[in-house]
């Protein structure tokens, strides 16, 4: 059974764990909050209260040993800063995702070690964890964790008369030919509505919409060949 650690029961920390959990990931929960790490005990989840401030500790909860990923997600950007790099300099191999609130600091988050940031405030970023299914949890996560096959949510236009245009949400479905996660669209005659795939499986999609999905960079080119074409 893989390892996992979130450091930091934030919002985004929360989702996170609801879906390794129900992965049956083996799963632990640091927070250098002692309320935060009572809240995520009463859920159910084995959480410690641990100041992280220096290697010894990091190594004593299965840095650079069992831990396969790391999940730094407290809502103090020079925590997760310090968190991302000592961790990194320990196990080079560990797979970290790194929270961000701003788009800016995503480079100095991957400088620091992250093999992939993410924001709540970026377009379905903060909702990924809850609309992603079961079934696709794995693949999603063996994306996450090759380095060199960075993961990124894409905004595509449906042209009218190609492939997807009329067809309604319950119809797409992208992780088997593709190897990507539908995860909703910006309806454009809605004033740009962010419509959810989960919530909305009877919503058609139409010529102008932006569909938003998550995926490698080289499956996400081959998808948009095929986007383009006309029936």
């Amino acid at each position: 059974m893989k390892k996992a650690i979130i450091f930091g029961y934030t919002k985004t920390g929360k989702e996170i764990a609801k879906l390794l959990n129900d992965d049956e990931f083996e799963l632990e929960i640091i927070d250098e909050n002692p309320l935060q790490v009572a809240n995520a005990n009463a859920e159910g989840y084995f959480a410690r209260h641990i100041s992280l401030d220096d290697d010894k500790i990091f190594e004593d909860i299965g840095i650079g040993g069992d831990v396969e990923a790391l999940f730094c997600t407290s809502d103090d950007d020079s925590l997760n800063l310090f968190v991302t790099l000592t961790a990194r300099n320990i196990d080079k191999d560990l797979k970290i995702l790194t929270q961000i609130k701003k788009m800016e600091d995503e480079k100095k988050m991957l400088l620091a070690g992250a093999n992939r940031t993410i924001s709540p405030h970026s377009v379905g970023a903060a909702k990924i964890f809850r609309i992603i299914k079961k079934p696709r949890v794995s693949k999603v996560l063996d994306i996450f964790t090759r380095i060199d096959n960075k993961i990124s949510i894409t905004e595509l236009t449906v042209d009218e008369g190609s492939l997807y245009d009329g067809m309604y949400f319950s119809s797409v479905d992208l992780s088997q030919t593709y190897n990507l996660i539908f995860l909703g669209l910006l309806d454009k005659k809605n004033d740009d509505e962010f419509v959810f795939f989960s919530k909305a499986i009877r919503h058609k999609i139409k010529a102008g919409d932006l569909m938003v999905m998550l995926g490698s960079r080289k499956d996400i080119k081959k998808f948009k060949m095929e986007l383009s074409k006309k029936i």
